[in-house]
Parts: structure tokens; C-alpha cells; sequence
């Protein structure tokens, strides 16, 4: 009998559910600094590749949350080899980003296409890591605006990024 109620104490303890931690990274105008400084690898991925996705080319004196966050990140130069290969490991998935990835800086810093991000948060369950974002865009060749706020899931599985798509 003692050993049928450990078993069954083992069992529903091993089946919880794991709850999302959810960290926002920026909003209002601030860097959430102690959670940057303490990112685990899948995070800090997946947040530097979308500050490349979307951001711009960073010079040493710029002001903008994409190149502050990098600071914070210690990552000096976006196109350095091993922060690349490490972002290509993470999206090998992911050809888009492949195709990205080896066309360092993605946009560029004086290019006519500015991106600037409103909102970054992480949430992380078990093997699932979810980016929610808000980038304003302008293009001021074409005087076109945008706004895209969206929210990327993908499953982490032997140290790449696996996109699920959410069909809504």
C-alpha cells in the first residue's frame, strides 16, 4: 500500500503542468536590463534574431531599443561570425532566415527602410518559446508607414527552433 501511494504521489507530480514565464523584454520606453543580463541561450536567440529580422544596422553611438538591447546583450557586432553561426544553428529550420543570416546587415543603417520596436516579450513553456512584438516602419522613399504586431511560436527541440503555424 505505502508503495501504490508514493508511485501514485511520483506520477502527479511528474504530470503538472509547467506554467509559461512570460518576460517582457521591452515596452513604454524600457529595457527590462536584469532579465536581458540573465537569458538562456533559446531566449537570447530568439530575440537577437528578431532584432536583426526587424531592426536595423547598428552604429557605435546609436540610441535605438534594438542596438541598446544589444549592448545589454554584449553583442558588439550583429555580423561576427559566432553570433551568426549561433543564429543559423537555432533557425537551421528555417530558410528564410538562412537566406537573411548571410546577407549581414539586413537592413541596413542609412537604408530607406526604418524599423523601430514598440514591444518585446518572451514566453517560455516547457520546449515552447513564443515572441509577441510590436515594430513601427516607414519607408521614406515610398512615404509608405506600417505597424505589425504579431506573435511567433515555435517548439524547441535539439537546439533549433521549430515555427508552428497558427492558422486563425
Amino acid at each position: 500500500m505505502k508503495y501504490v501511494a508514493l508511485i501514485l504521489l511520483f506520477l502527479c507530480s511528474c504530470s503538472k503542468q509547467e506554467a509559461a514565464i512570460t518576460n517582457v523584454v521591452y515596452e513604454k520606453n524600457k529595457i527590462n536590463s536584469a532579465y536581458i543580463k540573465n537569458m538562456h541561450g533559446p531566449e537570447k536567440a530568439m530575440l537577437t534574431w528578431y532584432l536583426y529580422a526587424y531592426g536595423n544596422e547598428c552604429d557605435k553611438n546609436s540610441s535605438k531599443v534594438k542596438c541598446q538591447i544589444l549592448k545589454e546583450l554584449n553583442i558588439e557586432d550583429e555580423c561576427n561570425d559566432n553570433h551568426l553561426n549561433n543564429l543559423l544553428q537555432w533557425f537551421s529550420n528555417d530558410m528564410l532566415a538562412v537566406y537573411k543570416l548571410n546577407k549581414c546587415p539586413n537592413l541596413t543603417l542609412k537604408s530607406a527602410i526604418q524599423n523601430t520596436f514598440e514591444r518585446i516579450v518572451l514566453i517560455r513553456n516547457a520546449d515552447t518559446l513564443s515572441i509577441e512584438f510590436s515594430v513601427k516602419g516607414l519607408n521614406t522613399i515610398q512615404e509608405k508607414s506600417w505597424n505589425v504586431n504579431q506573435t511567433d511560436v515555435y517548439i524547441i527541440k535539439n537546439r533549433s527552433f521549430k515555427k508552428i503555424v497558427i492558422n486563425e
